[in-house]
């Protein structure tokens, strides 16, 4: 009793300490350049859905957007400008991501590694300052956390049918967040039927079913609506666009060291009149539009495969580099070197330890979500709010590096073998 007692104070504390330091931060750099962010769409698309019912904020954009974070937006604020209610929200849904990185040290390492955990995400300075901006990075952090959560416990748990139906929703929830997680689903399938080895083959078919289900089940709805508002049951109308921002002559213009909205504004500008026209032409489809530009990427990448490689790597070296991305002032690059670099390095010893304790399911998952990273960020580019979701799990590596200094022989909450 006196331990339950404990440990509710204490996840109590930590939450008070996540919530409140997020909500103070953001209300001490007040809401003078809140509004005024690149974000702003989001809000936009948030007044649409309360005033008009929709998602589409103008006839090229009816799903350029998945619709979450948007409809997050709406429910917050009813569509009005409300500084306060959306940083107060916005710092509830960081505590969410403290829970989940406490529960995944204390599954995957022990129970001192999982306070560490959940107080390093709650004063992880990237977390605190950007989990309360206008944009999904928190919501995106917390609801992958969720669903990594949730898949962690599939094969120690005595219901991994449910356990992975949960998970499989979850992973839907947080695709229409941010689509860019999509390709983990393949490697999340293969992770599953693998990590349930344990039990039947016919029982492990259900398990992998199951996920799969609950997460076609949860884009359903927004694929079908897609269907009949823009022609095709797509999770979004701009990975054309994107991978052509990302693949065109003027994208290392001025990213990574600037923002991509830049090298954009330069690739437009570096347009011919003939291609003009066509972009013209093809407004007429939303669909239309994003196919003109995916055309144009690849024939980029097929006539530069060289620079085409040599841009993947420097996507992704900028993306797991020490530097902010794009670059910031030198204080704000100080704190988060200061924060990022001792945990990248704590977290190759966390990998190093779950190896060596034959906890592979912990160790692959891991890996799964850096590698599913990796390929968009390769084919797309990534900025660091972009990666920043990752540092949940470097975080909870880093924990459980630093709990075996004091306890080597210290044995995680749940036994993988």
């Amino acid at each position: 009793m006196h331990d339950r007692w404990r440990d509710l104070t204490g996840a109590i504390a930590v939450a008070l300490l996540a919530g409140g330091v997020r909500f103070g931060v953001r209300v001490a750099r007040g809401d003078a350049t809140f509004w005024e962010q690149s974000y702003g769409f989001y809000f936009d698309l948030a007044q649409k859905l309360v005033r008009e019912h929709t998602f589409c904020l103008d006839t090229l954009t009816c799903a350029y957007w998945t619709p979450l974070y948007p409809a997050f937006l709406a429910l917050v604020t009813g569509g009005e400008r409300n500084f306060l209610a959306i940083a107060a929200a916005q710092s509830a849904v960081g505590v969410v991501t403290v829970w989940c990185a406490y529960r995944l040290a204390r599954l995957w390492f022990n129970v001192p590694a999982g306070w560490l955990a959940a107080v390093g995400t709650a004063l992880y300075p990237y977390f605190v300052v950007h989990d309360t901006a206008l944009q999904e990075t928190g919501p995106y952090t917390a609801t992958v956390a969720l669903a990594t959560l949730a898949l962690a416990l599939v094969p120690v748990s005595s219901h991994p049918l449910r356990q992975a139906l949960l998970a499989g929703g979850l992973t839907g929830v947080a695709i229409l967040v941010r689509p860019s997680l999509t390709p983990i689903v393949p490697l999340t399938l293969g992770w599953l039927w693998w990590s349930c080895q344990s039990t039947s083959p016919g029982r492990r078919w259900l398990v992998v079913g199951g996920y799969a289900l609950a997460l076609l089940l949860v884009l359903l709805p927004w694929l079908a609506r897609n269907w009949l508002v823009v022609g095709r049951p797509a999770l979004t109308t701009r990975l054309g666009h994107s991978l052509w921002i990302a693949n065109n002559p003027q994208t290392f213009t001025h990213y990574p060291v600037e923002s991509i909205d830049r090298s954009t504004a330069a690739a437009w500008a570096a347009m011919t009149p003939a291609e003009l026209a066509e972009v013209e032409r093809a407004t007429r489809r939303e669909t239309d539009l994003d196919d003109w530009f995916r055309a144009r990427a690849w024939a980029y990448i097929r006539s530069h495969p060289g620079a085409t490689v040599r841009g993947a790597c420097r996507k992704l070296g900028a993306a797991f580099w020490w530097r902010l991305n794009p670059v910031k002032g030198r204080m704000e690059q100080l704190i988060y070197g200061v924060s990022y670099v001792p945990v990248m390095l704590l977290a190759g010893v966390g990998l190093w330890l779950l190896g060596r304790r034959k906890n592979w399911p912990a160790l692959l998952l891991c890996g799964a979500h850096v590698l599913a990273f990796s390929l968009v960020t390769m084919a797309f580019w990534a900025h660091t709010s972009h990666r920043s979701y990752l540092d949940v799990y470097f975080i909870v590596l880093a924990a459980g590096a630093l709990t075996s200094f004091r306890r080597p022989d210290a044995r995680p909450l749940l036994s993988w073998k």
